[in-house]
């Protein structure tokens, strides 16, 4: 194999690269041994091996102990670190966080009025009525949580149901206990919960218009804890 300036590496991760791209690897298929790529491309196996270590830590590849390597699709914890780490650096705010959950939430209600099916729907309903006992904060923190997380799922987007996942954990990390903040005011809580009702009955009707103005009123309220404790940085 002619190498010109590319470094090794570069060539073993292309044919990775194309036997996915192709089809020629899919989900779940087992990967030739490193001996036999090393030999098909004419390069060290220590340089297959580098690789292999990289999509290994990228989620792609699966090593098992005394069966081999198999095709995985498994990037959230690598996507998450990567994209915590660049927020980081690049000092991105919490409003800019906030933005972006906006965002894919609007898509993922209008996706959910068509798409939810009754199971996820019946799980929104369970969700607000145990938001509706009384509970205490944290308690109703992982209760939104969950809320939005089968919102999201009933969107039936694979990119948006991984995408959304990144980003809410993100959020948890940069904008700690925000939903805890909220909760704390009652009224706050009462106003957030009607919307969560409202959102949730859009979808039972099929009426993502009202869904999106019950959405709003629940981003707004949310929106203004975010910008005070954007204030405060």
């Amino acid at each position: 194999m002619q190498k010109n300036s590319k470094k090794t590496y570069e060539y073993v991760f292309e044919y990775f690269s194309e036997q996915i791209l192709s089809g020629k690897l899919k989900l779940n298929d087992k990967i030739p041994p490193e001996r036999d790529i090393a030999e098909t491309l004419n390069v060290s196996r220590n340089s297959v091996r580098e690789v292999m270590h990289m999509l290994e830590i990228t989620g792609l590849i699966e090593c098992l102990q005394g069966s081999g390597n198999y095709v995985r699709c498994q990037p959230e914890e690598y996507m998450l670190n990567s994209v915590h780490m660049v927020m980081a650096l690049l000092d991105i705010n919490y409003l800019e966080i906030f933005h972006i959950r906006c965002g894919y939430e609007y898509t993922a209600l209008k996706l959910a009025v068509e798409n939810a099916t009754q199971e996820e729907v019946d799980k929104l309903y369970d969700v607000l009525v145990k938001m509706d006992e009384v509970l205490g904060v944290k308690e109703s923190a992982k209760l939104d949580i969950e809320f939005h997380k089968i919102l999201v799922e009933a969107s039936h987007n694979r990119m948006l149901i991984l995408y959304s996942s990144m980003i809410g954990n993100l959020s948890d990390i940069f904008i700690k206990d925000l939903r805890s903040k909220i909760l704390v005011d009652k009224r706050r809580a009462e106003n957030l919960q009607k919307a969560h009702r409202e959102i949730y009955q859009a979808i039972v009707d099929k009426e993502y218009q009202k869904g999106r103005e019950a959405m709003e009123q629940h981003f707004d309220i949310v929106g203004a804890q975010v910008m005070k404790m954007e204030e405060k940085r």
